[in-house]
């Protein structure tokens, strides 16, 4: 028997937790003996130009209807000449868009992965979601947490039984140098107490708390390093020439894979504010790095980082205040969550999240 053929599809290339999923279930299907591909709708930044298993059909945003059109036929043409014996999508856009022409170029097994709360979809994409689910388009569908489940209860039966939860799962960051070393190559600090934050710089991650909790500490004592890209990059930079930080907070842009471990080898806290998640990636890379965990208090966050993190209001500055000086001052403190977060993100291996991909999107039991 040849070897089965898989095809991950993702909106557009980018640093973010979608692209990574499809980048790393891709890595794990070759390893296992699978064909398979990751294919970008379009490439927003380079950030995986350089893997030989990457593809991208458009150089950019389509902006007309008739590059949007041609970029469909594209797909349509691509997944004709390869055959696959399945695809996986990720990101709301491409399951619409990538399972429908799956489903179009006789693709056998599709499978769509739900990686934020259907609340969050704009309202046609939600709509067509719910439809395409329901009759069939997507052979199986997987929801990445249960806090993701619940979100779609109000869903046909059609579209819910088939569906399951399978959490994510990743490679534990690269660790290769020392802390003293990762803040001199990503020209940080020595001598203070650094906080970590990784994500698109939008709204839903809600950056600019942090911004304003850091404009309450002294900068002699504390430094926030934010790395990833995004629509709001202007604007918080902005923010922190208003709150006059620039001394103590780098927005460090789009770090390749590749670097995540080292900025993390370098931070003494994690901190991620967000308004919602789906399951929070970089939560659990932090995790994995063995750093004390502080969070917004959502229903994911304390589904998937459960007793080894702080969970605060999003809106509440002076929560976040306390808790860093309570951290920055107690390192014994910061050890022990450490070590409970590292402990607990041992539940989320790459290996179980592709297991249970195999299983949902080839039916074997």
């Amino acid at each position: 028997m040849k070897n089965q053929s898989i095809i991950n599809i993702v909106t557009q290339m980018e640093a973010g937790g979608a692209q990574k999923a499809a980048i790393q279930v891709c890595e794990e299907l070759i390893k296992r003996g699978f064909i398979s591909e990751v294919w970008f709708l379009y490439k927003k930044r380079p950030t995986y130009t350089d893997r030989p298993y990457v593809r991208w059909l458009w150089e950019e945003k389509p902006k007309t209807f008739g590059e949007f059109l041609g970029l469909l036929v594209k797909l349509y043409q691509w997944l004709r000449v390869i055959n696959p014996d399945g695809v996986i999508t990720y990101t709301h856009y491409a399951n619409i868009i990538g399972q429908t022409i799956a489903y179009a170029a006789g693709v056998p097994h599709r499978l769509a992965t739900q990686r934020s709360p259907c609340w969050s979809y704009p309202p046609v994409a939600r709509w067509i979601d719910r439809l395409i689910g329901s009759i069939g388009i997507y052979t199986s569908n997987i929801f990445v947490s249960k806090s993701v489940e619940s979100s779609f209860q109000t869903h046909p039966n059609t579209y819910l039984r088939r569906s399951k939860v399978v959490f994510n799962g990743l490679k534990p960051p690269i660790i290769t140098y020392t802390k003293s070393e990762s803040r001199k190559l990503l020209n940080l600090p020595n001598d203070r107490c650094i906080v970590i934050s990784i994500g698109r710089l939008a709204y839903e991650k809600n950056h600019a708390l942090l911004i304003n909790t850091m404009s309450r500490l002294p900068s002699s004592q504390y430094y926030l390093a934010i790395a990833g890209d995004g629509e709001l990059r202007d604007e918080l930079h902005q923010l922190i020439q208003t709150t006059q930080c620039a001394d103590r907070i780098c927005l460090l842009g789009e770090l390749p894979p590749q670097r995540i471990g080292e900025l993390l080898t370098a931070g003494d806290i994690f901190a991620l504010p967000s308004r919602y998640e789906a399951f929070g990636f970089a939560n659990v890379e932090a995790m994995m790095a063995g750093l004390p965990i502080v969070v917004s208090d959502l229903a994911v966050n304390r589904e998937i980082i459960g007793d080894a993190g702080i969970f605060l209001p999003i809106d509440n500055v002076d929560e976040w205040e306390k808790t860093f000086r309570y951290l920055a001052q107690d390192e014994q403190i910061r050890r022990e969550l450490g070590k409970r977060a590292r402990e607990r993100a041992a539940l989320y291996t790459l290996e179980h999240m592709v297991d249970g991909y195999i299983c949902n999107l080839l039916q074997y039991q």
